[in-house]
């Protein structure tokens, strides 16, 4: 049994680690709803819907750069700074620049220019936050990648200008963030034995690019695709359903960013008990927590319904049963990335996102409801499909609260 005071718990890294993520998360919910509150839930559709554009295109222009520093710094391999500058800034300028060409071309009527300069500044803050949890940041590089952003739309939002207006005033308040957070990045003591010139000139990983980009369209295909078959006022309020079934799932980054390290020592010492280890704690710190949550989501539903009548709750239920099994997996993707199995990873990724898409376009009604279960049953498949994959080709069982399972034994 663990013997800790009330004090010791408080100052546990993944406690702290996981009031921060609490705090971002609602701090990132009245974001979002004092969006719709301002905008209108038309107006405010329409702005989710770019958003979640901009999320798809940053992980697009971004090469895997987050997932690969991560990789190489957590693992004391280093890396040139010249190599860190061309997968936070370079590489994702020159194809932003491309991209936008081609795709005022092939899709005139959207605001590609902001979107796409947004989508930089976002992967950069996300390069940035990688950085910074390698050299020991925790809590300002969880800040960073998953609070900057939405907190700089939103006081963009403040204008109540038009959306192309609020992604360039985002883009613009983000640029300054990151542009102070890589001034302390340089200056940080522990810079000089990770980014030096002695370090290797990293290359472009295509297998965690695959995952990055697979990843994120996953993660906002509902919004994106849905914003195309939903009315706006409909994709604005799925769109606030979600991010309160997210709410559940905010252990679930707080797991990755505290079980990094270590799964990353573990794989570069060949130490297949400790990445079990690793996994294991990992994936405790992302489900109970997160069971926690979801219960008092279901006590506070009486509240909700009085506060909106209207409130589609189905959808809710739906919603919050996909992100708790999302929970149960949570160590997969963090076990796959920073162990050299990406491949796993993004072929389980494309088999969730194609089982969305034709779900929406062959079987599921054009409603919330018909997105709600689309979208739960392609992040499932991708889950069970990674974990099941990890055990038969790695040994490493990342379900949480699976004992002392063995391992995959091929016959």
């Amino acid at each position: 049994m663990m013997n800790l005071n009330f004090r010791s718990y408080l100052t546990h890294p993944a406690s702290l680690a996981g009031l921060l993520r609490a705090g971002l998360v609602a701090g990132n919910l009245a974001v979002l709803l004092a969006l719709a509150w301002l905008l209108g839930l038309d107006g405010f559709g329409e702005l989710i819907v770019l958003w979640g554009l901009v999320l798809v295109a940053s992980a697009l222009l971004g090469c895997g750069g987050p997932l690969h520093i991560l990789a190489r710094l957590g693992d004391g391999g280093g890396m040139h700074p010249h190599a860190l500058f061309r997968l936070c800034l370079g590489l994702p300028a020159l194809a932003a620049v491309a991209a936008g060409f081609a795709l005022h071309q092939v899709w005139p009527g959207l605001p590609w220019a902001a979107v796409l300069t947004l989508a930089l500044a976002v992967n950069l803050a996300s390069c940035l936050a990688s950085a910074l949890r390698a050299l020991g940041s925790l809590h300002l590089s969880m800040a960073l990648r998953d609070g900057a952003p939405l907190l700089a739309l939103g006081l963009a939002g403040l204008t109540r200008a038009e959306a192309p207006l609020i992604l360039w005033l985002a883009a613009a308040g983000l640029g300054v963030i990151c542009a102070w957070v890589a001034w302390l990045i340089w200056r940080h003591g522990a810079r000089a034995d990770l980014i030096a010139e002695g370090r290797p000139a990293a290359a472009v990983s295509l297998n965690l690019w695959a995952v990055a980009v697979l990843g994120m369209v996953l993660t906002q295909v509902d919004i994106v695709l849905g914003g195309q078959l939903l009315t706006p006022e409909q994709i604005g309020i799925y769109a606030l359903l979600r991010r309160l079934a997210n709410l559940v799932a905010l252990p679930m980054s707080v797991a990755t960013w505290v079980s990094a390290g270590q799964i990353s020592a573990a794989h570069a010492a060949s130490d297949l008990p400790a990445l079990q280890s690793a996994s294991d704690a990992g994936a405790r710190i992302a489900l109970l927590p997160g069971l926690g949550l979801a219960a008092l989501c279901l006590l506070a539903l009486p509240l909700l319904v009085w506060w909106q009548p209207a409130l589609p709750v189905p959808v809710l239920l739906v919603l919050l049963a996909g992100t708790i099994l999302q929970l149960a997996f949570a160590q997969g993707m963090s076990v796959a990335t920073l162990t050299g199995r990406g491949d796993l990873a993004a072929g389980a990724r494309l088999a969730g996102l194609l089982t969305y898409v034709a779900a929406m376009l062959l079987a599921a009604p054009r409603d919330p409801m018909g997105n709600a279960l689309a979208y739960v049953l392609g992040t499932s498949l991708c889950s069970a499909m990674l974990w099941l994959w990890l055990w038969r080709g790695t040994g490493v069982n990342t379900l949480a609260l699976q004992g002392r399972a063995r391992p995959w034994r091929m016959s």
